[in-house]
C-alpha cells in the first residue's frame, strides 16, 4: 500500500514543481559566498617530476634531473541553488603553473667529459724514515719495543700473584725468548706444539732454550692490563680494553711508515671462532669469521694504520653525525692523511656523502658502488644493464655532477660495474685483454681510466692478508686476546718484511736474492733468541762469519764458521785438564782428568767416551 501512494506521488511531482521547491527553500541561506568558497577551499597543491624536453633543440643541452613545481588549481565556484553533478560542472580545471616557484632538489648530472685531477701532497707531508742502515731486528723494533715489553711483564707477574698468591718470575729478557720461538714455530710449523720437545723431533733452538712448561705457562699468562685498574664504566666503553695498550702500540708503529699518495682502505678479519663480544662474519674474506679491522695500506701491503671494529662504541666522535659505518672509518682513518691522498675503497664505504666530505679535506677517491647509493637525479640519466649489452663489452658511459667534482663511470665488462670517483673518469681510455667464454679465447676490451688505476692501487689490503697468510702463528686457543696477540706479531713482521723487500729493492738487490718472508721470520726469530739468551752484548744482527777460503777445485766445500756470538754462547763451559785424576761425575766408573770449568766436575773426555758432551745436553 506504501509502494503504491509513493508511486503515485512521483508521478504527480514534475520537474517544474521540484525546481520551485528547490528555489523557495531556505538552504540557500546558509551557502557560502563567493568570498567564503575562496577562504575555505585551499588552493590544491601538485608536485609533478618535470623533465627536460627531448627535441632536437634541447638533446644539446645538459639533462637536468626532475624540479618541484608548484602547480594551483583554480577554486570552482558554485552556483547557488544548483548541485554539482558527477561531470565536475561548475568546476574549473585550468591548471596555471609558475615558474617563479620552482626550486632545484638536488645538483643535476649530465652525461659529459670529466678530465683527471693532478693531486700532489701538501708539504710537508710525514716525517721522514731513514731506514737506510736498519737491521732486521731494527725493522721489528718500530712495531714492539722494550717499553712496552716491560709493561706487558709487570702486568702479567701482577695478574699472577693476583690468581695464584705467587709471581711468575718473568722478565724481559725472557719474555723475549719465548717471542722469538713463536716465530720460529710460525716458520716451521709442526702439527703439535710439543713435537717441538720430543726426542725425535725435537729442534734445539726452542728446546734448548726454553722448556714446554715454561713456554705453555708463559702462553695462558700474558696480560696487558691488570684488571682492577679499569672500572666498570671504562670496560663498558671500551670492548677492547683488554688489548687496548697492544693496539695502540702497533697503531704507532704502523702510523710511522711512509704512506704513498694512492692508498686503499678495506676491511681485515682476525680470524677466531671461539666466544667474542665483537665476533663478526664478513663474506668474502679468506676467514671470515672473526674480529673486524678497518685497515689503511699502501699498494705494497704495508699497513700503516687500522681500527677494531667493536660496535656501536667504536667511532663515539660521529655519533651524532648521519654517516653510515663504512663512512665514519674512511673518516677516522683519513684524520692521519694530509691533502693530496688518493684514496680507493670498495662499494661497502662509497658514498656521494664521503667523497663530499672528502674533498673538504683536499683528499681525492674512487671505489665502486652500491645501485641504491646513487642519487635518484644521477639513476635516471644512467643507461640501464641491456642497453650497455647491447652495445657490447667494453660500453663505458660517464655522467657528471653540475659542480664537476664527482663522475659516475658505468662499464660493462662480463657485467655492468659502477665507480664513482672525484679524480677520474673514462679518459683517456686503453685496452685490456679479457677472458670470452663463449669462443674460448682473450678479447680486447675497451677499459677506462678509473677502472684501470683501481684496478691497480686497491689491492693493498688484500696484499697485507696473502702476507699474514705465509706462515702465521694460529695456534689452536679458547682466548680472543691470545688469537689477537699472535696476529698482531705476524702483522708486524710482515710489515717489517716488506719494508725490508723495498730497501733491498731500492738498493739494487735482485728480487731472487731477497730473504722470503719465511725464512725472514725465521731468521728474526733466531737472533731475538739468540740476544737474550746470552749476557754478552753482541749485535741482534751481526752476521760476522768467516767465510770458507777461496776456490776450491777439489774436495767437499768448506762449511763456514758460525757466527761469533754461537761461538761464544757456551763458552763459560770450557774443558780444563788436571793433573790428578777424578771419578767422573756422569757414568761414575771411569776417572779423568778433565773438568767443566764451570760446573766445576771431572768428566770423561776421550775418544771411546765422551762424557763431557752427554752432560752438558
Amino acid at each position: 500500500m506504501f509502494l503504491k501512494y509513493l508511486f503515485l506521488f512521483i508521478i504527480v511531482l514534475r520537474d517544474e514543481d521540484v525546481s520551485n521547491l528547490l528555489n523557495n527553500s531556505e538552504i540557500e541561506d546558509f551557502a557560502l559566498s563567493d568570498e567564503d568558497l575562496d577562504d575555505h577551499d585551499p588552493p590544491f597543491r601538485l608536485e609533478l617530476d618535470h623533465l627536460s624536453s627531448s627535441s632536437d633543440s634541447e638533446r644539446s643541452e645538459p639533462e637536468t634531473i626532475h624540479e618541484e613545481r608548484i602547480v594551483q588549481l583554480a577554486p570552482s565556484r558554485a552556483r547557488r541553488g544548483f548541485t554539482r553533478g558527477r561531470s565536475n560542472r561548475g568546476r574549473s580545471s585550468n591548471i596555471t603553473s609558475s615558474a617563479s616557484d620552482s626550486k632545484i632538489l638536488l645538483p643535476s648530472w649530465s652525461e659529459k667529459l670529466f678530465p683527471s685531477k693532478e693531486m700532489e701532497l701538501s708539504q710537508p707531508t710525514y716525517l721522514p724514515l731513514n731506514s737506510d742502515f736498519f737491521e732486521k731486528l731494527t725493522y721489528f723494533e718500530q712495531y714492539i719495543d722494550d717499553k712496552f715489553i716491560q709493561l706487558l711483564v709487570e702486568r702479567t707477574n701482577q695478574t699472577s700473584v693476583k690468581l695464584h698468591g705467587r709471581s711468575m718470575n718473568l722478565d724481559m729478557k725472557e719474555f723475549y725468548v719465548y717471542l722469538g720461538i713463536t716465530f720460529v714455530m710460525a716458520s716451521v710449523n709442526y702439527p703439535v706444539i710439543r713435537m717441538y720437545w720430543e726426542s725425535k723431533w725435537r729442534m734445539a733452538i726452542i728446546a734448548d732454550n726454553m722448556s714446554r712448561y715454561r713456554f705453555i705457562q708463559i702462553r695462558n699468562s700474558i696480560k696487558f692490563v691488570f684488571d682492577d685498574d679499569v672500572s666498570q664504566a671504562e670496560r663498558a666503553e671500551d670492548k677492547l680494553w683488554k688489548i687496548r695498550p697492544l693496539i695502540q702500540r702497533i697503531q704507532e708503529g704502523c702510523r710511522v711508515q711512509e704512506k704513498e699518495k694512492h692508498m686503499s682502505l678495506d676491511e681485515m678479519i682476525v680470524p677466531f671462532s671461539g666466544a667474542c663480544g665483537i665476533k663478526q662474519y664478513c663474506p668474502g674474506k679468506p676467514n671470515p669469521v672473526g674480529m673486524k679491522a678497518f685497515v689503511l695500506a699502501n699498494p705494497s701491503g704495508i699497513v700503516t694504520d687500522f681500527h677494531i671494529y667493536q660496535g656501536s662504541t667504536t667511532y663515539k666522535e660521529l655519533e651524532d653525525s648521519n654517516h653510515g659505518l663504512g663512512e665514519k672509518a674512511v673518516i677516522t682513518l683519513a684524520n692521519t692523511l694530509v691533502p693530496g691522498h688518493i684514496l680507493y675503497f670498495d662499494r661497502y664505504f662509497t658514498s656521494v656523502k664521503l667523497a663530499n666530505e672528502l674533498l673538504k679535506r683536499g683528499i681525492g677517491c674512487t671505489g665502486t658502488i652500491m645501485k641504491n647509493r646513487i642519487p635518484a637525479a644521477a639513476r635516471l640519466v644512467l643507461k640501464d644493464d641491456k642497453e650497455l649489452q647491447r652495445r657490447g663489452r667494453g660500453s663505458v658511459q660517464t655522467i657528471v655532477s653540475d659542480d664537476n667534482q664527482i663522475a659516475i663511470t658505468k662499464w660493462y665488462d662480463n657485467k655492468p660495474v659502477i665507480l664513482l670517483s672525484t679524480v677520474e673518469a673514462k679518459e683517456p681510455v686503453d685496452v685490456c685483454q679479457r677472458w670470452c667464454k663463449k669462443q674460448r679465447h682473450y678479447v680486447t676490451v675497451n677499459r677506462p681510466s678509473v677502472v684501470r688505476n683501481y684496478n691497480k692501487y686497491m689491492g693493498g689490503v688484500d696484499l697485507a692478508d696473502r702476507m699474514l697468510a705465509v706462515c702465521p702463528n694460529r695456534y689452536r686457543t679458547k682466548k680472543w686476546t691470545q688469537r689477537f696477540f699472535s696476529h698482531m706479531m705476524d702483522l708486524a713482521v710482515s710489515n717489517s718484511w716488506l719494508q725490508f723487500k723495498r730497501d733491498q729493492i731500492d738498493k739494487g738487490v735482485p728480487l731472487k736474492k731477497i730473504q722470503q718472508l719465511r725464512f725472514f721470520k725465521l731468521d728474526l726469530g733466531e737472533k731475538i733468541i739468540e740476544m737474550y739468551t746470552n749476557e754478552e752484548t753482541v749485535s741482534a744482527d751481526s752476521e760476522e762469519e768467516v767465510n770458507a777460503p777461496t776456490k776450491r777445485k777439489k774436495g767437499k766445500p768448506t762449511l763456514p764458521l758460525p757466527s761469533m756470538k754461537r761461538r761464544q754462547q757456551a763458552a763459560k763451559h770450557m774443558p780444563l785438564f788436571e793433573n790428578k785424576q777424578a771419578r767422573c761425575r756422569h757414568c761414575h766408573y771411569n776417572k779423568s782428568r778433565t773438568k767443566c770449568s764451570t760446573c766445576n766436575v771431572s768428566l770423561c773426555f776421550t775418544k771411546y767416551r765422551n762424557c763431557y758432551k752427554e752432560f752438558h745436553e
